[in-house]
């Protein structure tokens, strides 16, 4: 079924159990994991890149993704990942996503949250989910490329003023992770992850998987659980 982020979120959050996103570029990679997570009895999360979206054009890519969704038997969201641009994100909303993630990590706070909130008002009523992002993630994912130097972990001071100035849905603090391909030992900030997830009244989502072990992941949900 089509389901928004926050639906299977909160119930993941309540649950002590995370919930996997997963990149998807056609039909034949979407059919593929809802498939899998058919089979698994799970939710999921397919995530879209911006750069894939405008490939492929966003009233074209949701008219496969929108029948795979309805017809599964598990809950599946249709996520917009990593958007740094409001526009574009306006235009998927209209388009039928159910969830939105704006990404203005790398502007000021003050700027980050007053674009944050021209989307949230633009999603209104409608039952969309909306992501934010405190901190950058090293790596690359889509066009977004954040060096070595540049990143930086998230502060729990800025993640309460966002989460309070901007009512979203999710919030991904960096706390360590790193994008596609990376060499580098992967250092995650457990503390930090307790600390932000004790202050905020929404689920945290986690980006980056490279590097990570079946043992961090495990450790993080853990640590929601306890």
């Amino acid at each position: 079924m089509f389901v928004s982020m926050k639906d299977i979120l909160n119930d993941a959050r309540n649950g002590g159990y995370a919930i996997g996103a997963f990149n998807i570029v056609n039909y034949i990679t979407s059919k593929a994991v809802i498939d899998a997570s058919e089979k698994l009895g799970v939710p999921v999360i397919l995530q879209t890149s911006v750069k894939t979206v405008k490939q492929i054009g966003t009233d074209e890519f949701i008219d496969f993704l929108r029948p795979l969704a309805d017809k599964a038997g598990v809950g599946v969201c249709v996520h917009l990942d990593h958007c740094t641009d409001v526009d574009f994100a306006k235009k998927c909303i209209d388009a039928g996503w159910s969830s939105i993630m704006y990404d203005g990590s790398k502007l000021s706070l003050e700027e980050n949250i007053k674009n944050t909130n021209e989307v949230k008002k633009y999603i209104g009523n409608r039952d969309i989910s909306l992501e934010g992002e405190i901190g950058s993630i090293v790596g690359v994912e889509d066009d977004i490329v954040v060096n070595h130097d540049e990143a930086c972990y998230a502060k729990a001071e800025d993640c309460k003023k966002y989460l309070d100035s901007t009512n979203v849905d999710a919030l991904a603090p960096a706390i360590g992770t790193a994008h596609g391909v990376y060499k580098g030992e992967i250092k995650l900030n457990y503390d930090l992850f307790k600390e932000i997830d004790s202050i905020s009244p929404v689920p945290l989502v986690l980006h980056g998987g490279t590097g990570l072990s079946d043992e961090m992941f495990s450790k993080l949900i853990d640590l929601r659980a306890m």
